[in-house]
């Protein structure tokens, strides 16, 4: 009888290749076996053995959604042979705590420095400045104004800040905060993962690289795009996790981005606000289709 496997087809930049391996790592241990291979990330010293090119029994996880239970299921009672992991799982219910894959994503790269009365902001730009893809947009410059008010923090910016329009904008717009340099991918990882204070841009690079720290006090996250749930496709608001703002910010629809003067909405697009408790125990509830109830009597008693 065949190795039963968990093959990993690697798609996107390193931080999707991340969220590849932990769903390939949430199946193995669901089924209680299966072999992960397929994994490429030299950055971490993974690198997968061979793959071997065979007939097998095998079903395809794509996109986000998936019925893990039921996949680590069909791999356990020998109905399939493989598991292959085509999509990326961005969904928090999938993977619980982030301290089990604190040990697997571990370098000796150190990054910069970010004090801890730094408020350190990351930008994603590059491809994403020309509103192609409907989950990823840059963030409104007053969005980052009012966080910075509300800290009382000094700005420190990091990541894809070039020469574009935007990034010009930016450095016009806080001339007197701190911005670093590029580094290298893990480098750039390592500086997000050891700040206390983060700003998050919408990328799964700098979610995963603040969920899984252990120095983050203060994590800023704008819910929009590939972190707002109503996309009904990811679901990555860590709610419960004490370190966490959430932020109200309404991205425009790909059909407006075809009208629309970027920089004019990056300068004057005004801060939405922030999200309370509440605000996000509704969204949760919205989303399951039910409808949420304040009283404290709820009985369990049928009705007679």
């Amino acid at each position: 009888m065949s190795e039963s496997e968990i093959l990993i087809q690697p798609h996107g930049r390193l931080a999707n290749q991340m969220f590849q391996m932990m769903i390939a790592l949430q199946i193995q241990k669901r089924a209680g076996k299966g072999r992960i291979l397929g994994y490429d990330m030299p950055e971490w010293k993974l690198v997968s053995p061979p793959v071997q090119k065979r007939p097998r029994r095998a079903v395809v996880l794509r996109n986000h959604i998936f019925d893990l239970d039921n996949a680590a299921f069909m791999l356990k009672s020998g109905l399939m042979d493989t598991i292959i992991v085509n999509g990326w799982g961005m969904r928090m219910p999938y993977f619980g705590s982030p301290v089990p894959y604190r040990n697997l994503f571990q370098t000796s790269q150190s990054g910069d420095a970010v004090a801890d009365d730094e408020l350190l902001i990351h930008i994603r730009g590059e491809d994403i400045l020309s509103g192609w893809h409907h989950h990823y947009f840059p963030m409104p410059f007053s969005f980052y104004e009012e966080v910075i008010n509300l800290t009382g923090l000094r700005p420190v910016f990091m990541g894809q800040i070039g020469a574009d329009n935007y990034s010009v904008a930016l450095r016009r717009r806080f001339p007197e905060a701190r911005y670093l340099p590029l580094r290298t991918i893990i480098a750039d990882f390592t500086t997000i993962r050891s700040a206390a204070n983060v700003v998050l841009s919408v990328s799964s690079f700098s979610w995963l690289a603040a969920w899984l720290s252990q120095k983050a006090v203060n994590i800023h996250l704008p819910v929009a795009g590939l972190f707002d749930p109503m996309n009904r496709e990811t679901s990555l608001l860590p709610a419960g996790d004490s370190r966490y703002t959430f932020y109200k910010l309404s991205m425009p629809d790909p059909e407006a981005r075809k009208r629309l003067n970027f920089m004019e909405w990056a300068e004057t697009h005004p801060f939405e606000g922030i999200l309370e408790a509440d605000n996000i125990r509704q969204l949760f509830v919205s989303l399951m289709g039910g409808r949420q109830i304040r009283s404290t009597n709820v009985s369990n008693r049928s009705p007679s």
